[in-house]
């Protein structure tokens, strides 16, 4: 081989050198590069979701708090309207409705007729003698010409029955005459219940006169 011949190979594997450097060189680039855009962009996402994580948050934060206020709205408005309602009751539309009271409605009583009746006195006493009166703020109930006026008979009627069957010993008791007004106002109800009126709309029933003899 004669000198030019060295000369040339020697400058084509220097050329070759270079090229090959330099083809080394672009790809460490492009692999940085792709590495750089890969971390910039998963660093991107997990950003992004720590984002829509805390606006999700925030969201269900609001929801609830929203439903606190509505809790506390409904509560209050409840409280409130049960304030003022005074003594006026809800209550579920199958039995009849009645205007409600005003907040500075007294009380109304419903008086029945004198109870004497024969009862079991245990040999002590023969005789037990009650009066009545009911109590409700609704006037529709117990006033003069009110329900239980048109249910008298039936109440006198179921009222005489249960004072049969009381037992002096029972009635003697210091807290019998209050155990006995219990029921008193239990059947009362139950007879209002019956003819489609809500049972406690009548308030309470009070003995007026309370005797065994």
């Amino acid at each position: 081989m004669s000198d030019e011949e060295v000369v040339e190979a020697k400058k084509s594997g220097g050329k070759g050198l270079v090229i090959a450097l330099l083809v080394v060189v672009i790809l460490l680039l492009v692999g940085v590069g792709v590495l750089v855009f890969m971390l910039l962009g998963a660093s991107h996402d997990k950003e992004g979701g720590t984002a829509d994580a805390e606006v999700h948050a925030d969201a269900a934060h609001g929801d609830e708090a929203a439903g606190d206020a509505h809790g506390d709205d409904h509560g209050d408005d409840h409280g409130d309207d049960h304030g003022d309602d005074g003594h006026a009751k809800s209550y579920s539309p199958k039995y009849k409705q009645f205007e409600p009271p005003a907040p500075e409605t007294p009380p109304t009583y419903f008086t029945m007729d004198k109870f004497v009746v024969n009862f079991n006195g245990d040999g002590k006493a023969k005789f037990l003698a009650v009066d009545l009166q009911f109590m409700s703020y609704y006037v529709p109930i117990v006033g003069p010409d009110g329900e239980m006026e048109h249910l008298r008979p039936i109440l006198k009627n179921d009222i005489q029955r249960l004072l049969r069957n009381q037992y002096f010993s029972e009635l003697d008791k210091p807290d019998g005459p209050d155990h006995l007004r219990e029921e008193i106002l239990k059947v009362t109800r139950n007879v209002l219940e019956k003819h489609n009126i809500y049972p406690d709309l009548l308030e309470d029933v009070y003995l007026t006169r309370f005797v065994m003899q």
